[in-house]
């Protein structure tokens, strides 16, 4: 058994149906791309389109990754040379070695590399994977008051935030007249460009407002929608790399065949052509953004939150239950899709049936936990502007005021369970101490008073209604009763 490295790279593919793609000379890689946020979505997205970059004779865009917490993925990857299987779950599993990512550095252990890094003449794109909470958002807009962006705005050489690392490194860009630095998020966030922007803005204006100008006219802040579904990494994948190429891969990364990425055509500089390889550029990235929030991502939490109720581990086996399956059909096709503007050349019924075909991919063993993880963020997006917008346009709202209800539900069961990994945590169980009746506390906690239904008095009556349903039956009566009725 050989551990991975670039040597065993040829041989690895040679022993799986998959596209041998990957004969280039990483020693002639350069480093192009800085990426924030180096976890398994990252792997199997961004870092494979740069990937099949790379395989195509485009070297100058090797990416440097960056975590902005742990040191667990660049401990694993470092002695394999930052080499790692991916594999594409479905009925004919396939194999691929990716060598996209150069190196990781971990921002706490030395903030100045990261700074030096992103500031280096030579990279040319900065992209971001690093979830909702990563933003320090209240209520959708960036928080100055939260207290690591309260640290960066007292000083700039120990970054806490996404923020703090940009505005240090554009102004040593600044400092040394660089070439222009294009700017992407890649997170499940709208205008996630914007916020960037903004938060950087902030800093410059506290530290450096000599700067601003500068950065105006050299750098770029753009969104992006991604789309790929991808489990966790586990000791089943491990080994069945192993059995399957041969390969010890500490830490591979899974994903389903799917992929989109669809980037606002928004560059500073030089563009990589991620086009030629299968990435879609637009110069109003919005709608793509909105349509995935609004089913996709609000379809993923409708099915983690029942899925948690009915103790389903699994997405997949959460919508083996007929009732998960039939609720999360009529969610999207009679709550969101009459109140939803999707992009040219999509018909949102088709798109629905898409999603929930990618979600009932039962090789897939992506986890209800890991789609309910920081919930209090991702609702914001997900479902409480279509609430609002369905309000506005008279249209029904009886199932997103039953899966709210849910999710308070969720919300207290996984408390006392003491599994609920959430940003607000604290807020939540404390609200949860104070109060029998939970429902407004709660979404109050999660942004709802930033929303016009959290002063319809029938939208919230009826989630109270569906609460106190969901309170005293099991999910599968509740929602089998439910949907008799609806």
């Amino acid at each position: 058994m050989q551990s991975l490295n670039k040597y065993t790279l040829p041989t690895a593919l040679t022993k799986t149906n998959s596209s041998i793609d990957a004969f280039y000379d990483r020693d002639n890689v350069k480093a192009g791309i800085v990426h924030f946020g180096v976890g398994n979505f990252h792997r199997c997205h961004q870092a494979v389109y740069a990937h099949k970059l790379l395989a195509a004779g485009h070297l100058d865009w090797g990416i440097v990754g960056v975590s902005m917490r742990s040191s667990k993925i660049r401990d694993l990857l470092a002695p394999q040379n930052f080499l790692y299987t991916e594999v594409t779950l479905s009925k004919n599993t396939k194999f691929r070695v990716i060598g996209s990512i150069l190196k990781i550095l971990v921002a706490p252990e030395n903030p100045a590399a990261v700074i030096n890094q992103v500031a280096d003449n030579s990279i040319k794109l900065v992209t971001t994977t690093i979830t909702e909470k990563g933003y320090c958002l209240a209520l959708g807009e960036i928080d100055y008051s939260h207290p690591n962006v309260i640290a960066d705005t007292a000083s700039l050489e120990n970054p806490k935030t996404i923020y703090g690392y940009l505005a240090a490194a554009l102004i040593q860009r600044s400092g040394h007249g660089s070439t222009p630095l294009s700017i992407l998020c890649c997170d499940n966030i709208q205008g996630g460009g914007e916020k960037l922007r903004a938060g950087v803005q902030f800093l410059l204006q506290q530290h450096t407002p000599v700067h601003i100008d500068w950065v105006k006219e050299n750098v770029s802040f753009g969104s992006s929608m991604v789309d790929r579904v991808s489990p966790e990494s586990s000791e089943p994948l491990k080994q069945l790399v192993s059995s399957t190429l041969g390969l010890i891969d500490a830490w591979p990364v899974s994903a389903e065949p799917f992929s989109q990425w669809v980037i606002e055509d928004n560059f500073a500089g030089v563009r990589p052509d991620f086009e030629s390889v299968g990435a879609l550029f637009t110069d109003d990235v919005s709608l793509y953004e909105q349509m995935k929030l609004r089913f996709l991502n609000a379809g993923h939490s409708m099915i983690s939150i029942l899925g948690y109720l009915d103790h389903q581990p699994t997405i997949h086996g959460a919508l083996e239950q007929q009732g998960i399956l039939d609720f999360a059909f009529k969610a999207l096709y009679e709550n969101i899709l009459p109140v939803a503007v999707i992009p040219p050349n999509y018909r949102g019924e088709n798109y629905i049936k898409d999603v929930m075909q990618r979600f009932q991919n039962s090789a897939l063993p992506y986890t209800v936990a890991q789609v309910n993880t920081d919930s209090s963020q991702k609702i914001q997006q997900r479902w409480f502007q279509t609430i609002d917008d369905a309000l506005a346009h008279n249209s029904d709202t009886a199932l997103m005021s039953f899966i709210v209800a849910a999710w308070v539900i969720y919300i207290q069961k996984s408390l006392d369970a003491d599994e609920l990994n959430d940003p607000l945590r604290d807020e939540f169980y404390n609200a949860h101490q104070q109060n029998k009746n939970p429902v407004t506390p709660f979404l109050l906690i999660a942004g709802a008073d930033r929303f016009n239904f959290s002063d319809s008095v029938p939208f919230m009556a009826a989630v109270l209604d569906d609460y106190r349903t969901l309170k005293k039956s099991q999910i599968n009566t509740a929602l089998s009763q439910f949907l008799s009725h609806h």
